[in-house]
């Protein structure tokens, strides 16, 4: 009965990792906040934006909401790994903070916009398909 439960979990992701589709981007960004876009994993259950923001060390920000704009659509993020919505961080010695926001599914795009509430206004980055 383990073997089987086994092999069924396997099956499982295997059959989640192949329905992945993780697209390499590169990103423009704005003064207020700057957000690093590496990549953009689209899977049948949600997009995940990987990327860093970047701030001066030992200073503090705050991510309030994020939404992904491509021509006429728009999503509106549910949830970000990193730091959380609407708590301030801090950033360390390096002034890089790795995050990750998740939204709703979609299909694989060639530009959009990132755009990040802050307390400092609203961060735009521009997001290309490499």
């Amino acid at each position: 009965m383990k073997r089987l439960s086994f092999l069924i979990l396997a099956v499982v992701a295997v059959a989640v990792t192949l329905g992945a589709k993780v697209v390499k981007y590169s990103s423009a960004t704005d003064p207020v906040l700057a957000v690093v876009v590496d990549s953009v994993d689209f899977r049948s259950d949600l997009t995940r934006v990987y990327g860093k923001i970047v701030g001066t060390p030992h200073t503090s920000g705050r991510v309030d909401a994020a939404s992904l704009l491509s021509g006429k659509r728009s999503w509106q993020g549910t949830d970000i790994d990193g730091v959380d919505f609407k708590r301030y961080f801090q950033w360390e010695d390096d002034g890089q903070i790795p995050v990750e926001i998740d939204f709703p599914a979609m299909k694989p795009f060639k530009t959009a916009q990132l755009v990040l509430t802050t307390v400092r206004g609203e961060s735009v980055t521009t997001v290309k398909r490499k």
